[in-house]
């Protein structure tokens, strides 16, 4: 599970991009500077290792905006927990623990 309180936050995300890895699957926090009176947008980016974001291409990556916001960003690492398990997460049976493979 990703876990990122304490080690991102808004005023973080106002000047930097946050970049992460989770078990093969990398990701991104940015923020979209709001054009034309729009509001500022936080968006999240997956993408499977082991390539960075830069030399990814671009029909591997998936991306998600949310509100650049305290609230925004708790939503945003739900999403990449959500995609963690729906995509890069290993497949187990019920009765095999979690990481053990034959």
């Amino acid at each position: 599970m990703i876990d990122l309180k304490g080690m991102v936050s808004i005023p973080f995300l106002k000047k930097a991009v946050f970049t992460g890895s989770s078990r093969g699957m990398n990701f991104l926090l940015r923020k979209l500077s709001g054009e034309d009176g729009k509001e500022d947008r936080l968006q999240a980016a997956v993408w499977p290792g082991p390539f960075i974001f830069a030399v990814t291409e671009e029909e591997k990556k998936i991306f998600q905006d949310f509100s650049f916001s305290p609230e925004g960003l708790k939503e945003a690492v739900d999403w990449l927990n959500q995609i963690y398990e729906a995509r890069f997460a290993p497949e187990t049976s019920p009765s095999e623990p979690a990481g053990v493979k034959d």
